[in-house]
């Protein structure tokens, strides 16, 4: 179990923070923060990120980018070839996970889930290294977890079907809807190219560079594939709207 903590320099904690020893039905209400090592968020922003955030686990090195702002996360989780020796030595509570079959994403949302959580916003995703970035999203897309990205220019949701999802976003939000598997009858409206029962795949039909011209209305009978949207509104922390993603 996560330990209690003490108050931080530079934490900030929510009065109805609650920690891994919850009930089940609190843990699915948390606003759970994975942090990996992309580093491609300004300190500012991951700040404000962890700030808004009542859990926060590590992957491995990005604990180094969280102990640059004087932040110490519930739990770090990796085989630990990154994270420097001075910041290992202050974690609050470590899961070293050997298994070079997976990758520290794979093993920060095993860990989420083993916790009881049920969905996880993810930060730290992009980097430079193009392959790791295809990693962390295959890694999203495989978690019994409801996943989404913190992006540079926005955010991203992890859709797997049967699901049907509406987002209230600002006019003219940048948006696409790229299949990481092939897709079946995938709709979307309050787009300006809409799709009605389309097929979706990674090797023919995508959605590329669309624009949403009010609240959004979406639906993937079967397969994943991610929703990328892309507004000065969406780069600020919000918890709101996750959930309205639902199974049917």
């Amino acid at each position: 179990m996560f330990q209690n903590l003490t108050e931080l320099p530079g934490r900030q904690h929510p009065a109805e923070r609650v920690l891994c020893n919850a009930v089940p039905e609190k843990l699915n209400k948390l606003r759970v923060l994975g942090v990996l090592a992309g580093g491609d968020l300004s300190p500012e922003r991951l700040g404000a990120w962890v700030r808004s955030a009542h859990t926060i686990l590590a992957a491995d090195g990005a604990a180094n980018d969280l102990h640059a702002i004087n932040v110490v996360p519930d739990a770090t989780i990796g085989d630990f070839d990154s994270i420097s020796m001075s910041t290992k030595d202050v974690q609050l509570e470590l899961f070293h996970i050997e298994d070079q079959d997976s990758s520290d994403c794979d093993k920060l949302l095993g860990v989420a889930a083993d916790k009881g959580f049920s969905e996880i916003t993810l930060i730290g995703v992009e980097g430079d290294l193009l392959d790791h970035v295809l990693g962390n999203l295959f890694s999203a897309a495989k978690s019994k977890l409801k996943v989404r990205f913190s992006l540079r220019r926005g955010i991203g949701y992890v859709l797997k079907g049967p699901v049907r999802m509406g987002l209230d976003v600002p006019v003219d939000t940048r948006m696409s809807l790229m299949p990481i598997s092939d897709c079946s009858g995938v709709s979307i409206e309050g787009a300006h190219w809409p799709l009605n029962e389309a097929a979706l795949s990674p090797l023919g039909l995508t959605s590329l560079s669309n624009r949403a011209e009010g609240p959004i209305r979406l639906s993937i009978r079967s397969g994943a594939a991610i929703l990328f949207l892309a507004h000065p509104d969406l780069e600020q922390p919000s918890w709101e709207e996750w959930g309205e993603s639902t199974r049917r």
